[in-house]
């Protein structure tokens, strides 16, 4: 009976403090004003028109910067959280393969993947010969590749 008691005192006491905090607790409305607002410009990227003549004379100079991306497979070497590991795997796969390398960061791993295979049975090639030089853990994935024209 006497928790019950002293629950009931709380609670009549709690009530009304719980009121003049809600009621004198409240701040100040601030007016706002957006007219007042100092808000920096965006710093937009410049948009080119492709059908300038400054744009086609450039354009000629340069090479040819399209890129097909198209499905295919490559071979994964290694996942990793540390970048510098994946750097050094790449630099050393470079001195015995010819196939491009790739460090592709999805979070929270650095990927190394080789190739750009169109057919599968050319992919499985390089990761036999990768098990043979000492990475018998890479693995033939399906993914988006920049096939050599």
């Amino acid at each position: 009976m006497g928790s019950c008691y002293t629950d009931a005192v709380v609670m009549r006491l709690l009530i009304p403090l719980l009121y003049f905090g809600l009621i004198f607790g409240q701040e100040k409305k601030i007016k706002f004003d957006p007219n007042k607002l100092n808000d920096p410009e965006p710093r937009w990227p410049k948009i080119i028109s492709p059908l300038s003549i400054e744009n086609q004379l450039v354009r000629q100079e340069e090479p040819d910067s399209t890129q097909i991306i198209i499905e295919g497979f490559r071979v994964q070497v290694l996942a990793t959280r540390d970048q510098v590991n994946g750097e050094q795997l790449r630099n050393k796969l470079s001195e015995s393969f010819l196939e491009k390398i790739y460090i592709i960061f999805e979070s929270p791993n650095y990927k190394v993947r080789m190739g750009n295979f169109i057919d599968r049975r050319d992919a499985e090639t390089l990761r036999r010969s990768l098990a043979k030089k000492g990475y018998p853990s890479a693995w033939i994935i399906r993914t988006r590749i920049e096939p050599n024209l």
